[in-house]
């Protein structure tokens, strides 16, 4: 079964493209930063600077395209396709849990000793994996019951899980 993708569904499928722009960025600024340092410092040739800086400039931003288009290619098959795929799943068992938040206490023995900062996690156990859910949905489902899982279509992401 498919549906249409809402607009929290595009704006998440979007927000999972961050990596796709950043790591490129970044191998674009450093490639280049380090390609200029290294040609200064080992050519002896009479070339014209500019143009062999602008071809290396010229090459890192084709690679950065390159590596953001293959990372993010199949979320962008996912918007411009505007459906996600439905599955129905048993829910086997539903787990309830205290954690804490990474990095938020100070456990040292100095004066401004911080406790852990705590709350409650919510899960769902659907075909041995375990699955991360609000407050609401875990108190609306029992065990036994049939949930849906929306997925992406090319890329595989869970988007949302529903009653």
């Amino acid at each position: 079964m498919t549906k249409a993708l809402t607009q929290k569904d595009i704006k998440e499928l979007r927000y999972q493209c961050r990596m796709g722009y950043v790591i490129p960025f970044f191998i674009f600024l450093f490639g280049t930063i380090f390609s200029i340092m290294a040609y200064e410092t080992y050519t002896n040739l009479d070339l014209s600077k500019t143009e062999s800086y602008s071809f290396i400039v010229f090459a890192f931003l084709v690679l950065a395209f390159i590596v953001s288009n293959r990372m993010n290619h199949k979320y962008y098959q996912d918007i411009r396709n505007n459906r996600k795929i439905a599955e129905r799943k048993t829910l086997q068992r539903k787990t309830l849990r205290k954690d804490f938040e990474a990095g938020s206490g100070n456990m040292t023995t100095l004066p401004h000793n911080n406790p852990m900062k705590e709350f409650i996690r919510y899960d769902f156990i659907v075909d041995n994996t375990m699955y991360r859910v609000e407050k609401e949905l875990f108190e609306s489902c029992s065990e036994g019951d049939n949930v849906c899982f929306y997925y992406a279509p090319k890329s595989k992401y869970l988007l949302t899980i529903e009653k």
